[in-house]
């Protein structure tokens, strides 16, 4: 009787909230064990809750909008992307003297590249995440030009992150085209957001960088295919490669591959296990003489 009468309403309230927590936690460990159960509720539930999440097979990028759910954003260029928490943590990344492990390989080859080439041309290099990082490890070229392509509202918030001190180099583009004249190539993470190969864009260039750095990007043996995936504000289509054929794609243009490594991320598409994506990839690959 003791007990029960030092017990009040907020002590049985949070007993309840823990028990329910713990049974909330039994129930998924048995479902996600369960191969088709585990497929419905990373289709039906997880995939709504969960960034990253991804679910469905298509042929194009188009096919992929078409099966957003419905009321949702469709695409990264959004003005909510200011307040996504991934943005809020690069834009402050560099003050924080943050490093992500997965760069090494990067910074070392691109401390090789500034050998003969100081023009950097960044695919979906955010708001100069590599740039303000890279550079307590590097010593930049004093000519340094290293121009962050991205989608419009991610750039807004690059430039002003860049008038905060002096940053000498570092400009911001949202087309492609101006990568004609680049040295080196570099993109981290965002290739699979783009619906044109990384082959056909550098055929559009007259002359094409010396150094690729690629890193962090979904690859796999298989057909490639886009799929579609939640980032939190909004859904995107997402392209799965096949990481030989990429790679021949890129020797047709004359590119040697010079180094490779992993990244342990997987990637899950319900109702698809031939589809499963075991770890991203990151390589360096060199124009030939």
């Amino acid at each position: 009787m003791t007990l029960i009468a030092s017990f009040d309403k907020d002590d049985f309230r949070q007993l309840k909230q823990q028990m329910v927590k713990r049974l909330k936690q039994s129930f998924r460990k048995i479902v996600t064990k369960v191969p088709v159960i585990s497929d419905y509720y990373q289709y039906h539930w997880l995939f709504n809750q969960n960034i990253t999440a991804c679910r469905g097979v298509y042929s194009t990028f188009a096919e992929a909008l078409q099966a957003i759910p419905k009321g949702a954003k469709a695409g990264y260029n959004q003005p909510e992307i200011h307040n996504h928490r991934s943005v809020a943590k690069l834009t402050t990344a560099w003050e924080a003297n943050e490093f992500n492990s997965q760069d090494y390989p990067v910074v070392a080859w691109l401390g090789s590249a500034f050998a003969n080439s100081s023009t950097i041309f960044d695919i979906g290099g955010n708001v100069g995440h590599a740039y303000y990082t890279y550079k307590k490890f590097l010593q930049y070229p004093n000519d340094l030009r290293w121009i962050v392509c991205d989608i419009p509202e991610v750039i807004k918030a690059g430039e002003q992150l860049a008038r905060k001190a002096d940053n000498p180099g570092l400009s911001f583009t949202a087309q492609f085209a101006d990568a004609e004249g680049a040295e080196i190539l570099l993109t981290c993470g965002a290739l699979q957001y783009i619906e044109p190969s990384l082959s056909e864009m550098l055929g559009q260039l007259k002359t094409k960088p010396r150094h690729i750095l690629i890193n962090r990007v979904p690859f796999y043996d298989g057909e490639k295919f886009i799929t579609l995936q939640n980032i939190g504000y909004a859904f995107c289509p997402y392209k799965i490669q096949n990481r030989p054929e990429f790679i021949a794609s890129l020797s047709s243009l004359g590119y040697e591959l010079i180094d490779t490594w992993t990244w342990y991320r997987t990637c899950h598409i319900p109702f698809n296990p031939d589809r499963f994506v075991r770890n991203y990839y990151g390589f360096y690959l060199r124009l030939s003489d």
